[in-house]
């Protein structure tokens, strides 16, 4: 009998949450991200984050992520596209070996925004297309980092989604992060 990819995700995290036990890393911290959003309009990323973790092991934080999109060239301009984000993140963190794991939720605001060049046909042309569009957003995610003194670094996986966008063609998507930054 073979198992779905859902029936193998859940065996792992089973699995994953039989083997954990709490972090112990309470304090403030602070870490760079750079990475890859898996959709035009994302692609790649680089951002910020800062938080503490409380003494129950409970992470209260902020994010800041900025995907450069993409630019197609064409004869008669480029077409661009990027998103924004920023928020609150809250998240539970749990020690798995030396590494410490974390799901969260993100909740913010995002602004995505795209440009087209005018449209041609023939010697009729129509006009530029710019749309940018400021909507609620949410990142549920995990991360796992491993500590190196005072430093850390590790990695990020998060499916941004963009509530009630209608003008903005951009949508929603999976993004991965590689992580650095320090403890306080």
């Amino acid at each position: 009998m073979r198992l779905s990819r859902i029936g193998w995700f859940g065996a792992a995290f089973a699995l994953f949450a039989l083997t954990t036990n709490t972090a112990s890393a309470a304090g403030g911290s602070a870490a760079l991200l750079l990475g890859e959003g898996f959709k035009d309009g994302y692609n790649f990323g680089v951002g910020a984050r800062a938080g503490f973790t409380l003494p129950m092991n409970v992470y209260v934080g902020g994010t800041f992520v900025y995907h450069l999109g993409k630019t197609e060239p064409s004869p008669q301009g480029d077409s661009k596209s990027n998103v924004l984000y920023f928020g609150a993140e809250g998240g539970y963190e749990l020690g798995a070996g030396p590494l410490t794991v974390r799901p969260y939720m993100g909740l913010g605001y995002a602004s995505a925004s795209e440009s087209k060049p005018p449209y041609c046909t023939g010697s009729v042309c129509g006009a530029p297309q710019s749309k940018s569009e400021g909507v609620g957003a949410i990142w549920p995610g995990a991360t796992a980092i491993f500590p190196l003194g005072n430093f850390f670094v590790g990695g990020d996986v998060r499916y941004v989604i963009l509530l009630g966008s209608d003008q903005v063609d951009i949508g929603n998507a999976f993004s991965i992060f590689v992580t650095g930054g320090t403890t306080f």
